[in-house]
């Protein structure tokens, strides 16, 4: 049996682990989680994704940093390429987790949770929605402040923080982050545009259109 990556097109952060298994020619299994819920919420209670399961050899993953490492160390076969992904020395390693950390964590929260009731995913309430507002933009700020003098997140390559935040970002330049958004965070929008063209991930955001206009409270 092929070890299975569960994933949701619904969810943020599968994105990242399903161009990973594709472009490494894996043989992981990308299941949507709609099409396999039962086992699904069986294996994983908390039902949340991207997970990996392989029941022959015993291996059931949770949490996307941790299925990220799996994928690169596991797949792909070129050692220098490993390095590069995650680091060569342990500070570039520690700072490739640091960012990745932040991506999937206080980021993508802070995000969703600000653009979420605009795009009516869940309830507006306008004094929740202005501290929203004000946190993501303290999370958004950390991005465009590094992205001023760095041309990716670590190092002079893309690596896996790189890859694992173009995910995060996502969301936000998919449903919300318009033209005028871009003038306010130009390092953030030049980087996600580099990025999004990496081979690692292109298959996925070759189609895809940055939002053409922002989101507004409902009426």
């Amino acid at each position: 049996m092929s070890t299975i990556l569960y994933y949701s097109p619904n969810y943020i952060r599968p994105t990242i682990p399903v161009c990973l298994a594709q472009y490494f020619k894996s043989d992981i299994q990308c299941v949507d989680i709609a099409s396999d819920m039962e086992n699904f919420a069986k294996d994983f209670p908390l039902k949340k994704c991207p997970v990996l399961i392989n029941r022959e050899t015993g291996l059931y993953l949770t949490e996307a940093i941790a299925v990220y490492n799996y994928i690169i160390k596991t797949f792909c076969k070129d050692p220098e390429e490993i390095k590069k992904l995650l680091g060569c020395n342990v500070s570039e390693q520690s700072e490739v987790l640091r960012w990745e950390s932040l991506s999937v964590s206080d980021f993508v929260n802070r995000e969703f949770m600000y653009l979420a009731p605009l795009l009516g995913f869940i309830p507006y309430d306008a004094d929740a929605s202005s501290k929203a507002k004000k946190d993501f933009e303290v999370a958004v700020q950390i991005y465009e402040d590094r992205l001023k003098d760095h041309q990716f997140l670590v190092g002079n390559h893309i690596t896996l923080a790189d890859l694992c935040a173009s995910g995060s970002f996502f969301f936000g330049f998919n449903f919300a982050f318009d033209e005028k958004w871009s003038q306010q965070y130009p390092n953030i929008t030049r980087w996600y545009k580099e990025v999004t063209k990496s081979p690692y991930v292109s298959g996925f955001f070759s189609d895809k259109k940055q939002c053409k206009q922002f989101p507004q409270p409902p009426k």
